[in-house]
């Protein structure tokens, strides 16, 4: 019998498995940008990565599930572009530029998603969307205040200020087509400038 092989599988079958949920996720997201969460069945998800609904049922339990997961996995990534460091030769502002042109570029690269249906969330789920959202907002929002003390993005209310570019990133689900017109690297190139043109002193 050959152990090596035994002690493998479970570890396969695990990544195989997250692997596959991801892409369900992914999938899903587009179903959602597409269709609008509340007129996307579990049926057109299914369809969509050539499963039958009792294999996507293996992945994820409900639309719902689907919708908290697809909030997670963007938010995730948006992590991780916020654990980069600023430079010295840097302003705050271009630092700033530096993270916004990022946010773009996994957000039309990646086929993820920043939805806008929290509300059809409930319970811990909502809540735990609402808290990371939040989190984000503030990490961000700390950004822009030491851009203003530094000089190099205009003092007006710093809250308004994040609302005005950050909202720019849900609208891409609107109208964004991954092969469309406009590649996402114009795209994200476009939004940093015009970012930066918007709130620089």
């Amino acid at each position: 019998m050959d152990t090596q092989a035994l002690t493998k599988d479970p570890f396969d079958r695990e990544k195989q498995f997250t692997a596959k949920r991801r892409a369900v996720i992914r999938s899903a997201g587009a179903v959602f940008r597409r269709r609008g969460y509340h007129n996307a069945s579990m049926t057109e998800i299914a369809k969509s990565l050539g499963l039958t609904k009792a294999a996507l049922y293996y992945y994820v339990k409900n639309k719902e599930e689907v919708l908290y997961a697809c909030h997670g996995m963007a938010y995730d990534a948006m992590d991780e572009v916020l654990k980069n460091k600023r430079s010295q030769e840097q302003s705050h502002l271009d630092f700033l530029e530096v993270l916004y042109f990022d946010f773009v570029t996994l957000l039309t690269r990646d086929g993820l998603s920043l939805l806008t249906d929290v509300d059809s969330l409930s319970g811990e789920w909502r809540a735990d969307i609402l808290k990371r959202r939040a989190k984000i907002e503030r990490q961000i929002t700390k950004i822009v205040k030491a851009g203003m003390a530094d000089g190099s993005i205009r003092k007006a209310d710093p809250r308004l200020t994040v609302f005005f570019f950050m909202g720019a990133l849900n609208w891409l689900n609107a109208w964004y087509k991954p092969g469309g017109r406009v590649e996402g690297a114009e795209i994200a190139s476009h939004f940093a400038a015009q970012m930066r043109s918007g709130i620089s002193s």
